[in-house]
């Protein structure tokens, strides 16, 4: 029976061997660097360097570092043959089991990808060094985790086009995650938006409008609706910036951005003032306003602006409740909120509103009405959008940020939209084909895109550039006359 072959072990001074190149450069002094230090101090070199006839090192660095240190004489090796294109990748297989910083775990994807990568359509067994080399990637890519790997390339790859290959500004955008301040995914989702923005810097115009026969869509505040003659809007339907919850990319001083809760309800409110000049007499105005946690507590958002609207004169005559599917998650001791609040105001008590519409309305699990099997069906304040029971129940921004890209060339950033169902109640429960509909927050236009559908005219006023292209992308496949 044949005895298994044990490597033998040598001795030799520290000064004879050579760093490897690839692992020092990629491996990081370890946080327990004085706790190896100390029990190498104590007991010795237990472990023997790995090392190949030219005296350099394949696995080691470290221990050998630790032994110029500390002034060790001798310490123990084992010479092994290895292949000059093998060395490297058995240089970096023998630190898997190393607890690795997120740089140094990257370094390692970094190596892998450039030298030891096999392209697609070439037979590993043809080759058994590329079919070692596939083997000692794929094993390591599996300590590591693929989904791991993944967002590691990902922000490798973002921060290559954000700054150029420049080695020392990936190490720091990774270092973050080292100490804490961030996640990975957190990571890549914000050099996502960083790439977003420098790659919109060249696209986007500073100032763009959108003017058809039947859609105006201008590049300018709401706070003045010089362009709107009096009592020519029917029906405002619109959604402002939610307080102290999103940045819209339009400077410092953008609504929704005030340190005070009341100062954010001032300036909004003092938004619709122009908007009473250009709503006809009969006409309505429904505004979506959410809440927010601020140290714990809700702000009470949506009744501070209820009770100062009504102080400047509106007519509150309903509220009905978005009740959502893509529901974001409530922090903290609290049940999660699942709805968002939307006002109905007035400039007068003989205001149009009419419901026959819903007797044609399939509506059979009563998700926005009732008594639709009856002679006079009836809306219900609670629109139920929570289980798809109605066309559109999410966002309505995932095939349209496709058609920018593939149709306009530029990359959308909006995301925060209301389903098309929505302000389709509204629109043909308060105006007529023909009338005229506002938004006084366009965002990408599914207000106009619903009055589009329902032939009436729309305006919308929106102070991204970019947020009035992808109106123009959104609402090009209809007939909406002759562009001005």
């Amino acid at each position: 029976m044949n005895k298994l072959q044990m490597p033998k072990v040598s001795v030799v001074a520290p000064q004879m061997l050579k760093k490897n190149s690839t692992t020092n450069s990629m491996y990081l002094v370890p946080v327990n660097y004085d706790e190896i230090r100390n029990n190498i101090q104590e007991f010795g070199l237990l472990t023997p360097l790995l090392v190949n006839y030219d005296y350099e090192i394949i696995s080691g660095n470290l221990r050998h570092q630790i032994a110029l240190d500390i002034g060790l004489e001798e310490v123990p090796v084992v010479f092994i043959d290895v292949p000059e294109e093998m060395k490297d990748v058995i240089s970096v297989s023998t630190n898997k089991f190393r607890v690795k910083s997120i740089i140094e775990i990257a370094s390692e994807v970094r190596f892998y990808e450039e030298f030891y990568s096999v392209g697609r359509g070439i037979r590993t067994d043809l080759n058994p060094q590329m079919k070692v080399v596939r083997e000692e990637k794929d094993n390591a890519y599996k300590s590591i985790g693929q989904y791991k790997v993944n967002k590691i390339k990902s922000i490798q790859d973002k921060v290559i086009k954000l700054h150029g290959d420049d080695i020392e500004k990936i190490n720091k955008e990774f270092s973050k995650i080292d100490k804490g301040e961030i996640t990975l995914n957190e990571l890549d989702k914000k050099l996502e938006r960083e790439l977003l923005k420098k790659y919109n810097d060249v696209i986007v115009r500073s100032n763009y409008e959108y003017i058809t026969e039947k859609v105006k869509i201008y590049n300018s505040s709401c706070g003045d609706l010089f362009q709107l003659e009096d009592r020519s809007i029917q029906t405002i339907i619109t959604s402002p910036p939610y307080f102290q919850m999103r940045n819209y990319g339009i400077g410092k001083n953008q609504l929704g951005l005030e340190k005070e809760v009341i100062d954010f309800i001032n300036n909004l409110c003092d938004l619709f003032e122009d908007a009473k000049r250009v709503l006809k007499n009969d006409g309505s105005l429904f505004v979506n306003i959410n809440d927010c946690v601020i140290n714990g507590e809700y702000q009470s958002v949506p009744e501070l602006f209820l009770i100062e609207m009504k102080k400047r004169g509106w007519k509150y005559v309903d509220q009905y409740l978005w009740l959502k599917s893509n529901v974001q998650f409530t922090q903290g001791k609290r049940s999660v909120r699942n709805f968002e609040p939307i006002f109905h105001f007035v400039k007068s008590a003989d205001y149009f509103f009419n419901d026959t519409w819903l007797s044609e309305f399939i509506d059979e699990n009563n998700s926005v009405s009732m008594g639709t099997k009856m002679k006079y069906p009836k809306l219900v304040s609670g629109l139920d959008f929570r289980d798809n029971i109605l066309t559109h129940s999410g966002s309505n921004t995932l095939e349209l940020r496709r058609k920018c890209l593939a149709d306009a060339n530029f990359l959308m950033e909006h995301s925060a939209t209301y389903p098309l169902s929505l302000p389709l109640i509204f629109v043909l429960a308060t105006s007529k084909p023909g009338d005229t509909i506002l938004d006084m927050f366009n965002g990408t236009a599914s207000t106009g895109e619903v009055s589009v559908l329902t032939d009436r005219k729309y305006v919308g006023y929106e102070l991204n550039p970019q947020f009035v292209m992808a109106s123009e992308v959104r609402l090009s496949e209809y007939d909406l006359g002759e562009v001005a």
